[in-house]
């Protein structure tokens, strides 16, 4: 009996040996990693627009081109037509050029701004939808034009001269001085940046001529683009000269002209070049 009990007894502490050892086999060692809140959101590409217009004086920082309030309550500005303005989208109020009364000898300047933020983008300007018609034919200009009560071409078109210049100072491209600064450490701001004058060897975009509304694409007349990116914080300014030669004579009396100016910008980041994208 006695050899008995030491068998059981030594059944018992083998089975226990085992349940610690089966016990022991669930005991892991554990660790979590956890990345919350993944997410994509889409940036931001935003172009807001400036415009200060001269007529017929040099730019002296007094924008004087024609404003139109279509109220007799003169706060109502949602009503008008102005040619000057603040960095803002641009709506039907805003005419870069808005003239009823020109004449033989005038001309004036634009230096229209661009800004965009977050993201560095191309910019091109279309011009599309030119009009050119004779809207009348009072006898001064059927003196001059025999063809004048035949259709109703107008002779305005040819005869007003533009040109086009990248407004950028004295340094090329925008912002202040590269690599300098004053006495109190503040960047050197670019002399004639955004001035309205063409000075410093700014560079020609368009031509001095008249607007051509033959192109084979669908009557946009002049496609421009800037040369380099507008970088995001930047202003862009690039200046529009016009004129009414003296030469000119009475076959433009009652004559209108017209165009759209198409202001488009396209992200740079994965994109070469404006061309292929817009």
């Amino acid at each position: 009996m006695k050899g008995m009990k030491k068998i059981l007894v030594s059944l018992s502490i083998i089975g226990a040996v085992a349940a610690i050892a089966i016990g022991g086999t669930v005991a892991y060692f554990t660790d979590t990693e956890t990345s919350a809140g993944n997410t994509f959101t889409a940036g931001i590409l935003d172009l807001t627009v400036d415009n200060t217009c001269y007529y017929n004086k040099l730019a002296d920082g007094d924008p004087n081109c024609p404003t139109v309030v279509d109220s007799e309550d003169t706060t109502q500005v949602d009503e008008s037509i102005v040619t000057s303005w603040e960095p803002t989208d641009l709506g039907a109020k805003h005419k870069f050029f808005y003239f009823t009364d020109v004449k033989p000898g005038d001309f004036g300047e634009d230096t229209i701004s661009l800004h965009v933020d977050n993201n560095d983008a191309w910019v091109r300007l279309v011009i599309r939808d030119v009009t050119d018609l004779d809207n009348s034919c009072n006898e001064p200009e059927m003196s001059a034009e025999s063809l004048c009560l035949l259709n109703n071409d107008g002779e305005l078109r040819e005869s007003l001269v533009f040109a086009m210049w990248l407004d950028q100072g004295a340094t090329p491209g925008f912002g202040p001085v590269r690599n300098e600064s004053n006495e109190n450490g503040e960047l050197v701001p670019d002399l004639g940046e955004g001035d309205n004058i063409q000075n410093y060897e700014e560079p020609t975009l368009i031509d001095k001529g008249t607007i051509d509304p033959s192109s084979p694409s669908s009557g946009i007349s002049e496609i421009w683009a800037l040369p380099t990116p507008l970088l995001a914080g930047q202003t862009a300014y690039f200046g529009v000269k016009w004129n009414l030669p003296t030469s000119v004579g009475n076959e433009v009396q009652t004559d209108s002209m017209s165009a759209t100016m198409e202001l488009q910008v396209v992200q740079t980041r994965n994109n070469p070049g404006p061309n292929p994208t817009f």
